[in-house]
């Protein structure tokens, strides 16, 4: 029961009990959408598919680009119309230079002229025939210094690390008043060693030294030496190959008579190989006809 002392208002029910009008039920919306105006609705972004082109019969259809594992593609190139070097075969190299096989026969000539001069001086000496001792030790040793010429111009090794020096160190052995043969024959691969002139080391001395005679058969005497000049040298790239063509002008002089007209002028085509010492060697010893 509430208290009498409550002054709070009443609320009034009696809507409750009222059959007064329902409320309005709510509008269908599709009423309401016809009453609105129309809009057109947004084009859909829908993906558009076009169709291959077709191949004509006449026409290859071109291949796409391979693509390897990283996902590069990789372009296809083709070696046709490219001009490449044939392969050359290198000739064998079985007697490589070095300082033993160019000086052992000097050295061994020089050591015989020595023992010789020392037996000889030994017994001519005497108290009584003192100058004539002297006088063979004199001879003897300016023997013993005209053996060893062929060391005194042989003392700069001949580093052929490419095949221009290999021509120039070749023909410049000749270029002293006695030619260092010796130094060439060692400086040529076995097929060079092999020619119908010469197939041994003899008889590759006696084709120069008539070569050498023949050059110098205007006037000149058999002691001048001669000038050698290599031009317009061409050959191919020597890096990684163990045979290479070249092409090279090689003119002959007499020393100090470089402005005159020379000796000899040719154009030599030929080949060089690489030896087991990984230098280059001539397959070729010979003049061609000037």
């Amino acid at each position: 029961m509430p208290r009498s002392d409550d002054t709070r208002e009443i609320a009034d029910a009696a809507f409750l009990f009222d059959n007064g009008p329902t409320p309005s039920a709510p509008k269908d919306r599709s009423e309401d959408d016809d009453r609105a105006p129309l809009t057109e609705a947004p084009e859909s972004n829908q993906e558009s598919y076009d169709l291959a082109e077709r191949a004509s019969p006449g026409r290859p259809r071109r291949r796409p680009p391979s693509v390897n594992p990283e996902g590069v593609p990789e372009i296809e190139r083709s070696d046709a119309g490219v001009n490449r070097p044939s392969e050359l075969t290198p000739a064998p190299v079985l007697q490589p230079w070095n300082r033993l096989a160019e000086w052992g026969p000097t050295l061994g000539r020089i050591t015989i002229a020595l023992i010789v001069l020392v037996g000889l001086v030994y017994w001519s000496f005497s108290a009584e025939h003192l100058m004539r001792s002297l006088a063979l030790l004199g001879v003897g040793m300016g023997v013993v210094i005209l053996l060893s010429y062929p060391i005194a111009i042989t003392l700069e090794r001949p580093v052929r690390m490419t095949p221009e020096h290999a021509v120039r160190d070749y023909y410049g052995a000749l270029a002293h008043h006695l030619p260092h043969r010796r130094r060439m024959w060692l400086l040529l691969s076995s097929a060079g060693r092999s020619a119908p002139e010469f197939s041994s080391y003899a008889t590759f001395l006696a084709y120069w030294k008539e070569t050498i005679r023949s050059l110098k058969r205007n006037g000149a005497g058999g002691f001048t030496p001669l000038f050698v000049r290599i031009d317009e040298f061409k050959s191919d790239k020597s890096a990684g190959q163990e045979a290479v063509k070249a092409s090279y002008r090689i003119s002959f002089f007499l020393r100090g008579r470089e402005d005159q007209k020379p000796l000899y002028s040719s154009w030599v085509e030929t080949t060089l190989s690489r030896g087991p010492d990984r230098m280059w060697y001539l397959d070729e010893g010979r003049l061609p006809p000037g």
